[in-house]
Formats: structure tokens, C-alpha cells, sequence
């Protein structure tokens, strides 16, 4: 048993010998294959070596060996112009060998090879790789085809993808390149907007400063080549508004010191349909920052979706039409409208601790249920109470009926408790000068007196004229809170509804002026120092409007896109015409807010 053991181990050492030194010739034998092959390279015979080389490389089990031979395979095909083969070999050269001596120069000559196949994306790739090595020559030759290739060949649409894969260390290198690349191009506005958004994704400081200094090339560039339009009437019977507009921004713009902007302006006639062609034609020969204007709600509704196909913001300084905003997330509205001032009154009245109960009388017609409804939202948003909701017809004189039907629910309470009320309350009792209470006769049911917190009036000028005296007369005691129509001038002026005013809380007409505000002084000033005359609030929306763009601008919104993401932002801009907040739609969501004291307008918010 001990021998036939020892047999059997004996055979194994020499099976074990004999698979050794058959590797070891096999090895020997392919070694001087390798050698010949070297030999038919140096000799520029490349087509001869090839094979042996591919015969190296598939039949030795030895790494170092057989990670030469793949090397050299791959460079005999680059010799001899067969790109795509010998891409694939140095590719798996790299996969397969990544510590290897000869990784980084595999990836130059891969970047070569990609280079000759028009695979520029690829190519970069490669370059990127051997931009990383530790050999200097090896550093400068990737990195002169590296920057020849993303200046010349690579698309501007493949950058993102690059910087997606190579190192980042070479991140800021590649950045710099692409809005180099953009700004050759003329898209300058996208070099701005992509170079932003690469400048958060950078890690080390001087990346990140080298590409803002290409950033500020940019900038200083679009700086000096903006174009703001103004597109408000020069004729036809707007054309006085227009002019005005035109004022107000001009002077915005020269007293902000900012002449490298150009202001084109453009005629839009005050009509929709000649609006909308001249905005049309505007747009396909000039991309501006942003269109200041139109001035009228019809005009803007046929230019706003316009504007927004085009991705250039608009800002109308005076259509008040609710709904413009929302034509386009471009388009943004500076008057609040009829809709939104009813809602912003709604709710400074509900805000008032003493409030608690109101009422609404509005037009039958849909501004009127729009304006009823923005109100009744602000109130019940608050937590308080609408007791009554009604809506008069057109050419409605006599107002007693509906403020009858608006005292109803009061009235139906004061019948389940009137026994409860002391003899003599003046609400119910007509009670003459020294008369007992006890023989004070009751009034008519309705003659009684109720008291509302707040009533509502969104109604239009004539209308308010008829209605005021109303109220007191059907025994209604409130305040009253207005919107849509109130010509404060006109009203205050009208000694006859001087009493009935006192009081009333309301968001004033388009044309309001508080001489007293000190935006409004100041521009006021200069506006006269450079025009010789006073102006109206319509200048002052015009110069609003620019101030707004001027502020974009010098935040940095120096591109289309980045000037709608500026305006979006606005909140609680205090203007020479009033206060400016845009809701997410681009709707200005603020206005003043005036009560009337002594028959006198006083602005109280």
C-alpha cells in the first residue's frame, strides 16, 4: 500500500514537471514571437507583426506579456490607419490593465483613435484620461488635442455630457471651454445660464475662479448689448399715455446711470391687432432683455401669449384686466386688477379686530361676481362672516330693494328677540325729545336700524354716486369698503356725497396720486427737472416698470430667462406709483389702500 502511494505522488511530480516545462517553452516560444513581432514594428512592418502580437496576446497566460502584446496590437492598427479595431484594443487594454505603465499613453492614442473616427465626445473622454498622467509629455499632448478638440470639433450640445465623465479635476477646464465655445457661437445668454449652474457644481477654489472669470466676460459682454423695448402707442388715442410711458422709463433708466442699454421703441397704435404685428416683427429680427408695455388690457392680451412663445418677458405698466398675468409665466402685470384689489381690501377688512361681519352689493355682470367672490374669499379665509351676497342689474337707480334684502338676515334675527331689547333702543324705537321710554312707538320693521361691520362696493362711479346716500337712508350703519371703481379725485371733489364718504376703506382708481408719498415726490421732482412738467401716475408706472428691469439687471438677470426668475421674485417693491407684489402668475397682488376723513382721500397702507 506504502509503495503504491509513493507511485502515485511520484507520477504527480512528474505530470506536475512536465506541465511546467511545457509552460515554460510555451512561454519561451512566445516570448520570441513577441521578440519578432517587435522586431517587424521596429521595421515599420506593421501588418506582419499584427499577427503575432494577436497570437501573443490570445494564447500566453502570462499578464505582462500579455499585456504588451494587446498594447502593441492595438498600435500596429493605429499605424495602419484601421481606427475603430485599434480603438477597441486600447480600450480593453485600459479595462484590463488599469495600473499598467502604458494606461495613460493607451488612453492618448484612444482619444487619437476616436479623434480620426469622428467620435469627438469619446475622443474628449480619452484626452481627459491622459490628462491625468504623471508624465509631462504625456500631459502636454492631451492637453493641446484636448483644448483643440473642445474649441474646434466637440459640439456646444455635448459638453454637458463631458463634464458628466470626466475627472473633476478638469471640470472648471471644460466649463471654461464650453462658454468659450458659447460665446464664439453668439449664445451668449445661454453661457450666462449654463455657467451658473456649473459654478455650484465646482469643488476647488480656483476652478471655481477661473470660470468666473469667464463668466464675467459674459457678463460685461451682455452688459453692453441689451435691449429693453418699450412697446406703447406713438399714434392713435393713446398716444399721450404712450408718450408718458416712454418719459417715465427713460428717465429711470438715465438716472440710474446705465447707458449701454439700448431702448427701442416700438409704435403699437393703442390697437391689438397692430400690436400683435408690431411684436411679431419685433421678435424675429431682435431678442430683447424684456418688452416694456403695452398699455392697454387689449393689447396685451393679443401680445402677452406672444411674447411668451418667444420666452421674452413683458411687463404692461397699466392694463388692470383681470387675467392678463396668466397668459404666460412671461407676462407680468404692474396695476393690481379690479379682482385682485377686491381680494387685497378683503383682507385689510377682515384684519381689523373690530370686524367681524360683512356684506356685499355688487354688479350683475362678471367683474362684479369676480370682484364679490376675490372679497368674500379674503373674509372667510379670516375666519369671519358674509351675511349677505347680492347683485343689482345695469342701470339700477333705485338701490333700496337689494340693501333691503342685505338687511333681511338681521331683521329676521331682531324678530326672534326684539321682546329681549329695552324699551326705548333707538334701533327699533322712534323716540321723540323728552319722551318716556315706555310710550316711544316701535318703528316699522323696515325702518329699524342694523349695523354691518363692513359693506362691500365694487360698483362702478355712477353707480357709487347713487348708492352712498342709499345706505344711510335704508338704516344701515357700516363702513364701506370699495374697489374697481373709486375715482378718488372726482369723489372728494363732490361735495354732495361728502358726508356719506367718511369712512369708506378702499383700493383707489388707476390714476390715484398720494402727493404726499415720498417715491412718488422724489420722481415727481426729477421728472419735471428733465421734462419741464409735472407727471401723471401713468408716467410714474412706466418708470416703475424700467426700475424693475434696471434691478434685474443689476442683480445679474442679464438673459430673458433670468430676468423672468428676477421679476417672479418681486415682493414688496415700494415704486414711485405704489407697491408692487407678484403672485405666481406675474399678477401685482398690492395696492394703496385709502379712507376717507373729512371728505379728504388719506392714504393708509
Amino acid at each position: 500500500m506504502k509503495i503504491n502511494m509513493t507511485g502515485k505522488r511520484f507520477l504527480w511530480v512528474v505530470f506536475v514537471l512536465i506541465i511546467i516545462t511545457c509552460s515554460h517553452a510555451q512561454y519561451s516560444v512566445l516570448k520570441d514571437t513577441y521578440s519578432l513581432a517587435e522586431k517587424y514594428y521596429s521595421q515599420g512592418s506593421y501588418k506582419d507583426a499584427l499577427p503575432l502580437f494577436s497570437q501573443v496576446f490570445i494564447q500566453s497566460s502570462d499578464k505582462d506579456l500579455r499585456a504588451k502584446a494587446i498594447y502593441m496590437k492595438a498600435l500596429c492598427e493605429y499605424k495602419l490607419g484601421d481606427y475603430s479595431p485599434a480603438a477597441v484594443d486600447f480600450s480593453d487594454f485600459m479595462k484590463m490593465f488599469p495600473d499598467h505603465p502604458l494606461y495613460f499613453r493607451a488612453a492618448l492614442y484612444l482619444g487619437n483613435c476616436y479623434y480620426k473616427l469622428g467620435s469627438y465626445l469619446k475622443s474628449a473622454e480619452a484626452y481627459g484620461i491622459a490628462l491625468l498622467s504623471r508624465d509631462a509629455r504625456e500631459r502636454h499632448q492631451a492637453a493641446k488635442s484636448f483644448n483643440d478638440l473642445l474649441w474646434g470639433y466637440l459640439p456646444t450640445e455635448s459638453f454637458p455630457a463631458l463634464l458628466d465623465v470626466v475627472d473633476h479635476s478638469l471640470e472648471g477646464m471644460v466649463g471654461v471651454w464650453w462658454l468659450r465655445r458659447l460665446q464664439h457661437d453668439g449664445e451668449h445668454a445661454r453661457a450666462l445660464r449654463e455657467g451658473r449652474k456649473l459654478l455650484q457644481r465646482l469643488y476647488t477654489p480656483e476652478d471655481k475662479s477661473m470660470l468666473q472669470e469667464e463668466l464675467t466676460k459674459v457678463e460685461n459682454y451682455l452688459k453692453k448689448h441689451l435691449v429693453v423695448a418699450l412697446l406703447v402707442p406713438q399714434s392713435g388715442d393713446y398716444e399721450s399715455y404712450g408718450r408718458q410711458v416712454i418719459n417715465g422709463a427713460k428717465l429711470a433708466f438715465s438716472k440710474q446711470g446705465i447707458t449701454s442699454v439700448e431702448l427701442k421703441v416700438i409704435d403699437s397704435g393703442g390697437e391689438p391687432l397692430r400690436a400683435a404685428i408690431a411684436i411679431n416683427d419685433l421678435l424675429k429680427t431682435t431678442t430683447p432683455l424684456c418688452i416694456i408695455g403695452p398699455i392697454t388690457s387689449d393689447e396685451t392680451a393679443a401680445t402677452g401669449v406672444i411674447a411668451g412663445t418667444y420666452k421674452v418677458p413683458l411687463i404692461t405698466p397699466t392694463a388692470s384686466k383681470d387675467g392678463i398675468a396668466e397668459l404666460s409665466p412671461y407676462v407680468f402685470q404692474l396695476l393690481a386688477s379690479p379682482v385682485k384689489s377686491s381680494y387685497y381690501i378683503g383682507k385689510f377688512a377682515a384684519s381689523q379686530p373690530e370686524n367681524d361681519t360683512f356684506a356685499i352689493l355688487a354688479p350683475d355682470d362678471e367683474l362684479g361676481h369676480n370682484c364679490a367672490e376675490a372679497f368674500s374669499k379674503a373674509i372667510i379665509e379670516a375666519g369671519k362672516k358674509i351675511i349677505a351676497y347680492k347683485f343689482y342689474p345695469t342701470n339700477t337707480f333705485d338701490f333700496s330693494p337689494f340693501l333691503a334684502q342685505i338687511k333681511e338676515p338681521i331683521l329676521k334675527f331682531y324678530d326672534r328677540y326684539i321682546t329681549r331689547f329695552p324699551k326705548g333702543d333707538p334701533r327699533f324705537y322712534d323716540c321723540k325729545p323728552d319722551q318716556p321710554v315706555e310710550d316711544c312707538p316701535l318703528k316699522e320693521r323696515k325702518d329699524w336700524s342694523v349695523h354691518i361691520d363692513g359693506l362691500f362696493l365694487p360698483a362702478y362711479y355712477d353707480e357709487i354716486e347713487i348708492i352712498l346716500p342709499q345706505v344711510p337712508f335704508m338704516y344701515i350703519n357700516t363702513t364701506i369698503f370699495g374697489a374697481n371703481g373709486w375715482v378718488v379725485d372726482d369723489l372728494s371733489k363732490n361735495r354732495k356725497l361728502t358726508k356719506y364718504l367718511d369712512g369708506a376703506t378702499l383700493i383707489p382708481d388707476d390714476f390715484y396720486i398720494d402727493p404726499s408719498y415720498d417715491k412718488w415726490r422724489k420722481f415727481a421732482r426729477e421728472y419735471k427737472s428733465a421734462y419741464g412738467r409735472y407727471p401723471s401716475r401713468v408716467a410714474a408706472l412706466g418708470y416703475d416698470a424700467a426700475m424693475l428691469v434696471i434691478n434685474g439687471i443689476n442683480s445679474g438677470a442679464l438673459t430673458q430667462e433670468l430676468m423672468r426668475d428676477f421679476l417672479s421674485g418681486v415682493y414688496d417693491y415700494n415704486g414711485a406709483a405704489g407697491p408692487v407684489s407678484f403672485d405666481q402668475n406675474g399678477a401685482n397682488t398690492k395696492a394703496f389702500i385709502v379712507k376717507f376723513v373729512e371728505g379728504k382721500p388719506v392714504r393708509i397702507k
